[in-house]
């Protein structure tokens, strides 16, 4: 008989420290259907109930992945300063995403959540390549090994190396590259990775807020911080925006393309694997990082060469995930 490979292929370490299967939260961004058509959707394919919360907010609760929220954009939904969005929201529709948060999955419940993405295209669900003023994405949030492994801050590491390639290889939709909400790293920290290895997550915290002002980037840290060091996080991160403590990374930077026949959940899946694949290896990390501090070091070195760099290198050490 002939096995098929798996929609989400494994990520170099498959368990935590404590031996229990890495957990992976997603959350999925579109316009066109409603809160409630979306959850009745849900519900109607992995079972539960379907509780309205009011305020453009519908729970499904006690699917077989447990409590799924489906809400209007939480960032807006909860701005009182904005009289208008009271009476707004629903004739924003067209410009303002709903939302679908898991809860934690394994890896072989990714698979099977995946199968949503057809029931969402057949009720009309919108990417952001659908119109001009859609910048919807999609957050992939894998569990980490531990805060203080080698492996956790070895991909903080291989992420900053990365980023550039990532943008490219995504093609990133213009009205979200123009959004606030998915910044490129700093340079500077970009660079304090390739020049230092950290061996403490809290070293690095130390570091980082010397560059980071915002959980605007494309790969938010500040879950993971709060979660690991409270006390420290508290003394180093004056951001505004509410910050939720989660043992987990905060990968926002793939688009969400849900109403394209061929995307699934696994593109943003590789885009993360990709970023494990060179964590785990130590020989391509170093590599990376010197040739970072070359092309820092450079005048007027263009981004355009830093990606082909990555690239090349990528090939070189046979480590290209599938994107």
């Amino acid at each position: 008989m002939t096995q098929t490979k798996p929609t989400f292929p494994a990520l170099p370490f498959e368990t935590t420290v404590d031996g229990l299967d890495r957990l992976c939260g997603i959350e999925i961004e579109f316009a066109g259907p409603t809160e409630l058509e979306t959850g009745n959707l849900i519900a109607k394919k992995f079972g539960g109930t379907v509780k309205d919360g009011g305020d453009h907010n519908v729970t499904v609760c006690d699917t077989r992945f447990g409590d799924i929220e489906v809400e209007l954009d939480i960032t807006l939904r909860k701005r009182h300063d904005l009289p208008f969005l009271n009476e707004g929201l629903d004739a924003m529709r067209g410009l303002i995403p709903v939302e679908v948060v898991t809860p934690p999955l394994s890896r072989a419940q990714l698979e099977e959540f995946n199968t949503i993405c057809t029931g969402l295209r057949r009720i009309g669900a919108m990417g952001s390549r659908s119109g001009v003023l859609l910048g919807f994405g999609v957050h992939v949030n894998p569990e980490v090994v531990a805060p203080d492994h080698r492996f956790t801050l070895d991909t903080i590491a291989a992420y900053a190396m990365l980023e550039p390639w990532l943008r490219d290889k995504e093609q990133v939709d213009t009205t979200r590259r123009v959004m606030p909400f998915i910044g490129a790293w700093p340079k500077g920290l970009i660079s304090d990775l390739a020049h230092t290895e950290f061996d403490m997550l809290a070293d690095l915290m130390r570091m980082a807020a010397n560059h980071i002002e915002s959980r605007n980037l494309s790969l938010d840290l500040l879950p993971l911080f709060k979660h690991a060091e409270p006390d420290l996080f508290a003394d180093l991160f004056d951001i505004h925006d509410k910050t939720s403590a989660r043992p987990t990374f905060h990968f926002r930077l793939p688009d969400s393309r849900i109403d394209e026949t061929d995307w699934s959940l696994r593109q943003p899946w590789q885009l993360w694997r990709q970023v494990e694949q060179v964590a785990a290896n130590d020989t391509l990390l170093a590599a990376l990082k010197d040739a970072w501090k070359t092309h820092d070091a450079a005048w007027f070195e263009r981004k355009s060469v830093w990606v082909q760099t990555i690239d090349t290198l990528l090939r070189d050490h046979d480590a290209k995930a599938d994107v």
